[in-house]
């Protein structure tokens, strides 16, 4: 990347300070490994947006940003809000805006770096040996193509960690964590312990601790080595598609407009 790039890390946003730290570790830990100036920005609770944000960045003569989202499905804030924001920030003649892919979507090195990411935070929770099944806890989506991928990322760590895993959801989506465990136990699970797909504490994440009392149940990924090369990885690989690829309807026919 050139001197004049920037890489944004941008998150979902919370109420909880626990999140915007964790979020702060991100910014650090990536600048430590790349030329680039890396940035936070947020979709909501915390400032600033991502259409502050790009619009700050281009006042300061950057050329080009990548945007790297830390959500992992191809949810509505995703396919919605990001490109709004791009939009918005009405930076697109000024300085060249991609956005990379959602955390879960990727394979190869980086599905690799997340089950690896997965796998050191359930050791760290005690998860050793001895786990005979897994639940993936996640917040969820009501998204189809968001839930595809989650599905994959399961299958994935099954046949990585040798044993049953079954998806959960901390939001209002199904299952739950202890519909999760049901269904563990109806394959004769006895010892299982919980994956937490979250990037940082907060509500959600507590709620799943909360519903799995007594078992492993892994802390958020934060900036735990391989989920850091991870964000490097979608910081530095060349974008597959642009950020108006995501972009819905209203916007791409306003874009068609301005051509």
């Amino acid at each position: 990347m050139a001197s004049t790039d920037a890489v944004l890390l941008l998150s979902h946003g919370s109420r909880d300070p626990r999140a915007a730290h964790t979020v702060a570790g991100l910014v650090a830990a990536v600048a430590e490994r790349t030329d680039c100036e890396v940035y936070a920005t947020h979709l909501g609770f915390t400032a600033p947006t991502p259409d502050v944000a790009l619009r700050r960045l281009a006042d300061d003569g950057f050329r080009a940003v990548r945007i790297v989202p830390l959500l992992f499905t191809p949810g509505y804030h995703l396919t919605h809000d990001v490109p709004l924001a791009v939009e918005l920030s009405a930076v697109s003649n000024r300085m060249h805006v991609t956005v990379a892919p959602p955390l879960v979507a990727g394979q190869g090195e980086r599905r690799e770096l997340l089950l690896m990411a997965l796998a050191d935070s359930l050791l760290q929770a005690g998860a050793d040996g001895y786990v005979d099944g897994l639940v993936l806890a996640s917040a969820g989506s009501s998204s189809k193509k968001a839930r595809l991928c989650l599905e994959g990322l399961a299958r994935d760590l099954e046949r990585s960690q040798g044993v049953p895993v079954e998806l959960a959801f901390a939001s209002a989506s199904t299952p739950s964590p202890t519909q999760a465990l049901e269904a563990l136990s109806d394959k004769r699970v006895r010892k299982p312990a919980v994956a937490s797909l979250f990037v940082a504490s907060g509500r959600l994440s507590d709620s799943v601790i909360a519903a799995c009392a007594g078992l492993p149940v892994a802390q958020p990924l934060g900036a735990s080595p391989a989920f850091v090369e991870l964000l490097l990885a979608q910081a530095k690989t060349p974008p597959a598609y642009s950020w108006t690829d995501f972009a819905p309807t209203e916007i791409r026919s306003l874009l068609r407009c301005r051509a």
